[in-house]
């Protein structure tokens, strides 16, 4: 039991290095100038794609552990994508939206969908999945879906502010009980994606 329980922690410690790791070496060259905040988001989310799927294999478990399966997906992506529809709805109650002057061309629109396609996958994989799976082994329930959704909050400040991040955390959460209910992580990741790319860059207030 205690050697199980000590796998579990190194995993859960293991999990919050691949999230911290790429941050330390990203954070000084965009402060600099260096890279962009675009590419950085590349860099980064592929990292953790990379770093998430190897840290699961290494520690000899499947993909399955930390979400990435067709079990479990349709109740994962219908209750996912509720937040969406209702993020929509109010949306459109509390402001006139319309499609952004950046949709000029078929180039942009197909670059922003790879952005945030990108970007929903690497953030789900890291705190829906390698993180929030890992936690839950060691610590329970409670305290993964504690970590995760306060690690996730702050990866937006500069998106949308100290305010937005209140916001950006409460879905995070909610989206990281619907992963552990569901031990599904795709659907959470489909709608991620649809909620950046919606809210991002398609509609405009």
């Amino acid at each position: 039991m205690a050697l199980v329980d000590n796998e579990n922690r190194l995993e859960s410690l293991e999990a919050i290095l691949v999230f911290v790791v790429p941050l330390l070496f990203i954070i000084p060259f965009y402060v600099s100038g260096f890279i962009t905040q675009v590419s950085g988001e590349f860099i980064m989310y592929t990292v953790y794609i990379a770093g998430s799927i190897g840290l699961t294999k290494y520690n000899r478990r499947s993909l399955a552990e930390i979400g990435l399966t067709r079990k479990g997906l349709l109740p994962s992506l219908g209750n996912s994508l509720l937040l969406v529809l209702a993020f929509a709805v109010t949306r459109f109650i509390a402001a006139d939206l319309k499609l952004s002057p950046d949709v000029s061309s078929l180039e942009i629109v197909a670059f922003n969908l790879f952005r945030w396609a990108l970007s929903g996958l690497g953030q789900e994989i890291i705190f829906r999945g390698l993180m929030l799976f890992s936690f839950d082994r060691w610590k329970g329930w409670k305290v993964a879906l504690l970590v995760s959704t306060v690690l996730f909050g702050p990866v937006h400040v500069l998106r949308y502010g100290i305010l937005g991040i209140v916001l950006v955390s409460v879905v995070g959460g909610f989206w990281g009980w619907i992963a552990l209910k569901t031990k599904n992580i795709v659907g959470t990741t489909i709608a991620h994606f649809l909620f950046n790319f919606l809210f991002a860059f398609l509609l405009t207030s």
